[in-house]
């Protein structure tokens, strides 16, 4: 089976003016690396139209997803639930809401490993999965529903653990995704021993079918040096994703948030990476 196109991918964005901006931006560079758009949405903002920074309004869900494609990039839909038997209904929503291809769309599950009926059932649907195995820094701040006995910690997890999420579920996923952030922006550790390290490895030599995504801490100022590192340890390709990185995060004295895209970080998220394999190409051709 052919291996899922390498992406780089910029998510949550939330609005059709933001959309704009990174399509123009994207078409003006010329970009040759697959350009993916992560739209956010969860059982709630689906069933109840609730709605956050991250997230696009449910009745602006087909024009951002038409826009999308009419800029050459793909879409995204990141689904968070807190009960996975939610998952399949919701999905099936989004495709009759937005009128997307699920042939053409990916969907990323911001969840815990969702069963193989489960998963079967998304790619009967027509969709390339990312799945997200279960790894977290339990020692920091985050969602509670990753600091789990099930979820691995990503200082001293059991990789054999996380690579077992994977092979029970190989048959009916396309991408497989290492992010111990959570949208917290926590940094990726890719230092050669790191679980992040050895995972993507075990991944990339025994599942060659499965994309590699990873997520993390990613943003304009360290995207560059990222590439490096992965490229260093799997010259055969991966997928990067953006978020938090590239958002403006203030609280105010109020205990009010400023949570909002920043789309000069995700110009130069996106040239940095554009500019980090071009580099690589290049040097790569000279050998």
């Amino acid at each position: 089976m052919k291996n899922p196109q390498n992406f780089v991918s910029v998510s949550g964005v939330s609005s059709i003016e933001q959309l704009e901006e990174i399509g123009n931006f994207c078409r003006l560079e010329k970009f040759n690396s697959p350009v993916v758009i992560g739209y956010q949405f969860s059982n709630k903002s689906i069933n109840q139209g609730t709605h956050n920074p991250r997230q696009p309004r449910i009745s602006h869900l087909r024009e951002i997803t038409e826009k999308t494609l009419d800029y050459g990039l793909i879409t995204a839909f990141h689904y968070y639930t807190k009960d996975n038997l939610t998952i399949v209904g919701d999905l099936e929503k989004l495709v009759s809401l937005s009128g997307a291809n699920p042939e053409k769309t990916l969907v990323q599950l911001n969840t815990l490993p969702a069963n193989v009926k489960t998963l079967k059932q998304i790619k009967q649907i027509g969709f390339k999965t990312i799945f997200k195995v279960a790894v977290s820094d339990k020692s920091s701040e985050g969602y509670a529903i990753w600091k789990g006995h099930e979820v691995q910690d990503f200082h001293f997890g059991d990789i054999s653990a996380l690579i077992g999420q994977v092979y029970e579920r190989k048959a009916f996923i396309d991408y497989v995704l290492f992010d111990p952030s959570h949208g917290v922006g926590l940094d990726l550790n890719l230092s050669p021993g790191s679980l992040a390290v050895r995972f993507g490895k075990e991944i990339s030599q025994r599942f060659k079918n499965l994309g590699l995504v990873y997520a993390g801490g990613i943003g304009p100022n360290n995207a560059a040096e990222t590439i490096t590192f992965l490229l260093n340890y799997f010259p055969q390709g991966f997928s990067i994703d953006a978020e938090s990185g590239l958002r403006n995060i203030v609280k105010n004295n109020s205990g009010k948030t400023l949570d909002e895209l920043d789309l000069n970080s995700v110009k130069k998220y996106l040239m940095s990476v554009h500019d980090g394999l071009k580099m690589q190409s290049k040097s790569a051709a000279q050998k």
